[in-house]
């Protein structure tokens, strides 16, 4: 029994050096690790609030909201930034085409899921038993029917927009086949 227990006790001592050891090595690393990131160079760029405003608003995908950023502070201390040739460049005008074609794509989309939606709902009115399921079914009929006249409104605006802005790249000497 005495040596059952003085083996236990052995091979507990030397577990806990084992452990003991392998703990200096995690300090050791975690001491390597500080040293490497203290080497590794800072970021030259800092991200502050002005700077996300601008970045979010190159990245929109709304023509509208980048017509509206060139409104404000933020955007025009990009503008003076940049040369005055910006909108000279064959990219600041296929932008500009890009995200009026896929607004009007995702307008055209949204009328066409509406429209279904509005079908669905005229021939459930035509199956349901009850008045009351029938007055329900006519208030949603009655919304999403307004919401589709507002959409066709939007994407009637947005065609507006675009033959505007053809216009005006006519105007400004854009060569046709940079909106294409």
């Amino acid at each position: 029994m005495k040596k059952i227990v003085l083996i236990v006790f052995i091979a507990l001592f030397t577990l806990s050096f084992s452990l003991v050891s392998d703990s200096l090595n995690l300090v050791e690393i975690q001491k390597k690790e500080k040293k490497r990131r203290e080497k590794l160079k800072k970021s030259k760029y800092v991200l502050n609030n002005d700077k996300i405003v601008v970045f979010t608003l190159k990245k929109s995908k709304s023509f509208v909201k980048a017509d509206v950023a060139a409104d404000s502070t933020v955007d025009k201390t990009v503008k003076k930034k940049k040369s005055p040739d910006d909108k000279n460049t064959e990219e600041y005008w296929r932008e500009r085409l890009k995200i009026l074609d896929s607004s009007l794509k995702n307008l055209k989309k949204g009328i066409a899921q509406m429209q279904s939606n509005l079908n669905r709902e005229s021939s459930n009115f035509l199956i349901a038993g009850t008045a009351s399921l029938q007055n329900q079914i006519k208030i949603n009929i009655d919304t999403l029917t307004k919401r589709l006249e507002k959409l066709k409104a939007d994407l009637q605006q947005r065609e507006l927009d675009k033959e505007a802005f053809l216009t005006e790249a006519r105007k400004s000497g854009v060569l046709p086949g940079w909106l294409r």
